[in-house]
């Protein structure tokens, strides 16, 4: 998956978060695409590692994964928690 250029949908893009149809509007892709940009902006602003978690969706891990993927293919080291409450991070 290349995240030089990725189109989202521009329904799921909102002003605090993402939302989507998992399968219609929102895909893995995107996850990915999310990763390598919030991973590049946390690499060149000092970061190292990162938490990732998710909710109780059956998308969920897909999507995780990808998102996973795409900070790791920025160089950060992702520390998976798993499935947890939303506040929990």
């Amino acid at each position: 998956m290349a995240a030089d250029r990725h189109d989202f949908d521009p329904t799921i893009l909102r002003e605090y978060d993402v939302r989507g149809v998992v399968g219609q509007t929102l895909f893995a892709a995107d996850a990915y695409a999310l990763g390598r940009a919030f991973g590049s902006i946390a690499r060149r602003r000092g970061a190292t590692a990162i938490a990732v978690g998710y909710d109780g969706r059956h998308s969920s891990p897909d999507l995780a994964g990808a998102l996973i993927q795409g900070l790791s293919d920025c160089g950060l080291h992702v520390i998976n928690v798993g499935r947890g409450p939303t506040p929990m991070l």
